[in-house]
């Protein structure tokens, strides 16, 4: 899918490389330094078993050849809230259009109005309601530039920090979660709770880096925790390298 994306936009005046085989011997791994500090252990609520695990998998991969560096990303504390309110502005923005008149789901009822609300009521899920009121809220007048604009600062802040790591560092691991899988439905009613679960995933996001998420063991051989590779902005060979790496040396196994 990679080739298939490769080359010049018209839109975008990048050039996406072509990746071909991109998978080396294990010893071009003696090149690649990893951040071994931070969002390993800084991430508060990021159980101890967790970091354990993802700990071996970095021991792993240090002994296929990686060097390990620390670096710092300190914006990233702030991940969690500007991605959502971005990520709700942009809901609200971009499911506008699913209004029951130009395509998707509609409920007729004998007025425009009525018809517009009960096909917005029945096609949006509680957690999408959720983000469009919230989206609405953040987009709205008087508070556009206090949240919205904001938001978007910050993440500019979140991928120049990225930016400067990627100057001293080929990749950044992370667990792909501060917890393993909970039960379905268990932090439903918690909204808050279920939105901390992606503090590392969120700040590749809005960097707007490549990542993957490796298996990195599991906890009492039934919930799998994740190792997240980040790479630099077109690196995406240098990331399935690692993961490539750390999944031939076991590293579900760990």
């Amino acid at each position: 899918m990679a080739n298939i994306l490769k080359g010049r936009s018209p839109a975008f005046p990048a050039l996406t490389p072509a990746f071909g085989r991109t998978l080396p011997p294990d010893q071009s791994l003696r090149r690649v330094r990893y951040p071994a500090a931070r969002l390993v252990n800084s991430v508060q609520g990021t159980l101890q078993i967790v970091s354990d695990l993802i700990a071996k998998g970095v021991e792993v991969l240090k002994k296929l050849g990686c060097e390990v560096q620390e670096v710092t990303l300190p914006t990233t504390d702030y991940a969690i809230a500007c991605y959502y309110i971005i990520c709700t502005a942009e809901a609200s923005s971009n499911l506008a259009r699913y209004d029951g008149v130009r395509y998707g789901l509609r409920v007729d009822d004998d007025s425009l109005l009525a018809m517009y609300r009960k096909t917005r009521g029945a096609g949006f899920g509680a957690e999408v309601k959720r983000r469009i009121v919230l989206g609405t809220y953040v987009l709205s007048a008087g508070y556009y530039d206090a949240y919205y604009l904001k938001g978007q600062k910050v993440r500019s802040l979140i991928a120049q920090d990225f930016r400067d790591a990627f100057t001293k560092v080929d990749a950044i691991l992370t667990p792909t979660s501060p917890v393993p899988a909970f039960k379905l439905g268990e932090r439903t009613d918690d909204p808050l709770q279920m939105y901390l679960a992606d503090i590392y995933t969120v700040t590749g996001s809005l960097a707007g880096v490549p990542g993957i998420s490796v298996p990195c063991g599991m906890i009492e051989g039934k919930l799998p925790v994740g190792l997240q590779i980040f790479g630099a902005p077109f690196a995406e060979a240098r990331v399935l390298q690692l993961a490539y790496a750390l999944e031939q040396a076991g590293g579900a196994a760990l």
